[in-house]
């Protein structure tokens, strides 16, 4: 659960200069991060994974924080029917474009206490929403225990 609290306070440090949240708190990280607790505890899923965490950066086209801000809310929106959603948008940082998004996602399901499934399938209709949402071309990659196949 650290790895759920670290996430959540790092998406909303002083670099964050729009924020907002889907069954969250987006103004107390810390808050946040009970409320998320709560679900889990709610569905006896205190153990695994507590998140994904997304980050969608924008090219070099989206220069203006309203509308960074916009597509961040867009996005973080198509998990929002089932998740709980805390999402960050950054300024320019050393891997990312002008601005990026952070979303963190409650891995947990509020709606039916099922855990998220984010394979290759699942990322690639994500992945065609942004497309739809900004207008730019999406790719992904998987950190850690995921692995994409072609």
């Amino acid at each position: 659960m650290d790895y759920l609290q670290n996430a959540l306070a790092y998406i909303s440090d002083a670099r964050s200069l729009y924020r907002g949240g889907f069954g969250v708190n987006p103004y107390n990280y810390e808050e946040a991060y009970s409320q998320m607790l709560i679900v889990r505890m709610w569905f006896n899923k205190v153990s695994g994974n507590p998140l994904v965490h997304i980050v969608i950066a924008y090219n070099d086209k989206v220069t203006d924080l309203a509308v960074a801000a916009k597509y961040g809310k867009k996005c973080a929106e198509y998990f929002a029917g089932k998740y709980q959603v805390l999402y960050c948008t950054h300024l320019k940082d050393t891997e990312c474009g002008s601005m990026h998004t952070h979303i963190v996602i409650n891995a947990v399901s509020y709606h039916n206490g099922q855990m998220i499934t984010t394979g290759y399938e699942e990322m690639t209709f994500f992945c065609e929403y942004v497309a739809k949402i900004t207008g730019q071309k999406c790719s992904f990659e998987f950190d850690n225990k995921a692995i994409k196949k072609n």
